[in-house]
């Protein structure tokens, strides 16, 4: 695995135990519905990139750190 890779698997793994709490949704906030989200940046429309801790998260997960739109 390249630096470069090493790098980036560190910033995303490094994003998501930032993020306060971060585990499966069970009620209706959701990452999915927050306003970090952003489902721009990934194909996968299960997962989007969290503004705020800076990784790529799950539609269907949240942290304490949730906002409503």
């Amino acid at each position: 695995m390249s630096h470069a890779s090493m790098v980036k698997a560190w910033n995303i793994l490094k994003g998501k135990e930032d993020a306060p709490n971060y585990r499966k949704a069970t009620g209706k906030e959701k990452c999915g519905n927050c306003k970090a989200w952003d489902s721009s940046k990934t194909d996968d429309p299960m997962t989007g990139y969290c503004k705020w801790y800076d990784f790529i998260c799950r539609a269907d997960h949240v942290c304490d750190a949730w906002a409503g739109e």
